[in-house]
């Protein structure tokens, strides 16, 4: 009956420019837009949702709280997304040299494997892993 985790979803203040970012830096594509401004969109690998690439639904931020990046790495909820790389070191390397910095030094991810994390543009924490 269940068969996968479909996606994870970002509420966005800039919506647009976040998905840029994906696109540029992590090598996502626009899969599907609302056309509505502001939009809503999901981004991802593979062409289309139902491929079997992983996506990410971005949604405009419409109620108050506090920025992603407030958030301490072992508060109660979701903390990172994580995004599977084939080549940990070259990955590493094209990320600093586009600008992102890295709030983790490279280690042991669990269950075998290297990890590092870092922030997109609105603080939200993602992770590369190569395992």
């Amino acid at each position: 009956m269940f068969l996968a985790i479909d996606h994870p979803a970002i509420a966005s203040y800039d919506v647009e420019g976040l998905a840029e970012w994906y696109c540029h830096n992590l090598g996502m594509q626009v899969i599907a837009t609302n056309g509505q401004t502001p939009p809503a969109m999901v981004i991802g690998y593979g062409d289309s949702i139902t491929a079997n690439g992983a996506v990410i639904e971005l949604m405009p931020a419409n109620d108050p709280g506090p920025r992603p990046e407030t958030f301490t790495r072992f508060q109660p909820g979701i903390r990172h997304i994580a995004f599977r790389v084939d080549d940990f070191d070259q990955a590493y390397e094209q990320l600093i040299s586009r600008g992102v910095r890295f709030h983790t030094e490279p280690g042991q991810a669990l269950g075998g494997g290297k990890t590092a994390l870092f922030r997109d543009p609105e603080g939200n924490e993602l992770q590369i892993v190569e395992r």
